[in-house]
């Protein structure tokens, strides 16, 4: 126990003179190249596998950073050795390196500096330190009795299909990669094309997602508010519920609702009638696949249908899905539900010619739009710079694909319409940076590569007038 404790201090020591930027870049990109280490041994390779070490550093970017994007599928290139490898990554990734270090090291009851509190608290989208060791324990409990219930419906699809051993390493493989918002499994190149109509697994990894992607301060929130109700100490209604969550709360879960809505809607209007797509399918199973499509869309990477098949605008509609992207604090990417609300409120309430942004009677503070604003054109600005640089690298592919594929990589979604796997090694690399940054944030990664210099003074100089519109 000592020298446990004594091993973290001393790497705990190394850091404390980085910032949090580049301890959150670091501590990925030591994963990431561990990862492609342990994916590379013999152990891990099938003796049929083509996969190459860049093939196996693409795919540990893409298991650490949660996307689903492959080069080579897991089901042709990893033994059971490294499908475990590459669950540890999902998981790693998904909770990320410096929550797990920081559980464990509180766990021993080892202090921890205020720096690299803080880091763990960017890492978690968390904004204040009261009660962390306890906040970090409860993320790996919910963790697990979240992960250990999907684990149990999915057994029940799987096991009877592919036997125990097979169907049980099968359901805790998905499971994992629904929860991280990975999107990899072990059942081919085609995803779960197999089961569009069984509400079984379309249900449970759509539930696994969603809760992977709402973020760990709802859960907190929501389980807080349900407690109350058991004990019966609140007054049984749902507005009066939802009302008793923070406002946080209340608008990630608000946009995620209205998001996979609208998602719904606009994926069966579009398809209905596509006989490549769902053209085909009954009512009801149009429905089930709109939902999946949609849930998927929102950072997971899994697919019922192939997405080769559906109409370019469709496509256009998931490219803007996987741009929104989850909510902060969880396993997801993109710009995020509340980023989002934020930007189309301050427009909305521009609109109304009020200069304050409101909502449930509550004010956005200036400091936080602009954050948002500046989260915003990072993420375009890096979505614009790599679909360029694809594009280029690509002429012969139709650009929605190009887009398409690029979004799919930066907001760590990991749907493909099967690009990847024929693309070349530079146009892979670009997609790799493009995980990277979606999972670390681009702003992160770029203060992460920046010079430290003196801090700037916040100058204020006399008003000046430009004409805009």
């Amino acid at each position: 126990m000592l020298f446990e404790r004594r091993i973290g201090t001393i790497v705990l020591k190394k850091f404390s003179g980085w910032s949090i930027s580049q301890k959150i870049a670091t501590s990925f990109a030591f994963v990431i190249f561990t990862g492609s280490l342990l994916l590379t041994l013999p152990i891990s390779q099938l003796p049929t596998s083509n996969a190459t070490y860049l093939d196996n550093l693409f795919t540990a970017v893409s298991m650490v950073c949660v996307t689903g994007l492959f080069t080579e599928s897991v089901h042709d290139s990893y033994t059971i050795f490294g499908q475990i490898v590459g669950m540890v990554l999902m998981q790693i990734g998904g909770l990320g390196l410096m929550t797990l270090i920081a559980s464990v090291i509180t766990r021993l009851r080892g202090r921890m500096g205020l720096r690299n509190r803080l880091a763990v608290q960017e890492g978690i989208n968390r904004g204040d330190a009261r009660g962390f060791r306890e906040y970090l324990s409860d993320i790996l409990k919910y963790t697990a009795v979240i992960e250990g219930t999907g684990f149990l419906l999915l057994s029940i699809r799987f096991v009877p299909e592919l036997g125990w051993p097979s169907g049980l390493f099968t359901s805790l493989f998905l499971t994992i990669s629904a929860f991280c918002n990975a999107g990899f499994d072990t059942l081919g190149n085609v995803s779960l094309v197999a089961y569009v109509h069984d509400p079984l697994v379309n249900f449970a990894i759509t539930s696994l997602i969603i809760l992977g992607g709402i973020g760990f301060s709802v859960w907190f929130d929501v389980s807080k508010s349900v407690k109350c109700y058991m004990g019966k100490k609140c007054r049984p209604s749902l507005k009066v519920f939802f009302r008793g969550l923070s406002l946080h709360s209340r608008l990630a879960i608000g946009v995620t609702l209205i998001v996979i809505f609208v998602g719904i809607v606009f994926f069966v209007a579009i398809e209905y009638n596509n006989p490549n797509s769902i053209g085909t399918f009954t009512f009801p199973q149009k429905l089930l696949a709109g939902y999946f499509q949609t849930v998927t869309m929102r950072t997971a990477g899994f697919a019922t249908i192939d997405y080769t098949t559906v109409y370019p605008f469709t496509l256009f509609w998931f490219v803007i899905t996987m741009f929104v992207g989850g909510s902060p604090g969880g396993t997801a990417g993109g710009l995020k539900t509340t980023t989002f609300a934020i930007i189309f409120l301050t427009l909305y309430n521009e609109l109304r010619g009020q200069s304050n942004v409101n909502i449930a009677n509550h004010t956005i503070s200036r400091q936080q739009v602009r954050q948002a604003f500046a989260i915003f054109l990072a993420l375009l600005g890096t979505l614009i710079l790599g679909t360029s640089l694809l594009s280029i690298l690509n002429p012969e592919v139709d650009f929605i694909y190009i887009l398409f594929e690029a979004i799919s990589a930066l907001a760590t979604v990991g749907v493909s319409a099967n690009l990847t796997p024929t693309l070349g090694r530079l146009s892979q690399a670009v997609l790799m940076f493009l995980m990277f940054a979606g999972r670390i944030g681009p702003i992160t990664l770029l203060d992460s590569l920046a010079k430290r210099t003196q801090k700037v003074q916040d100058v204020e100089y006399s008003k000046g007038n430009i004409l805009i519109g």
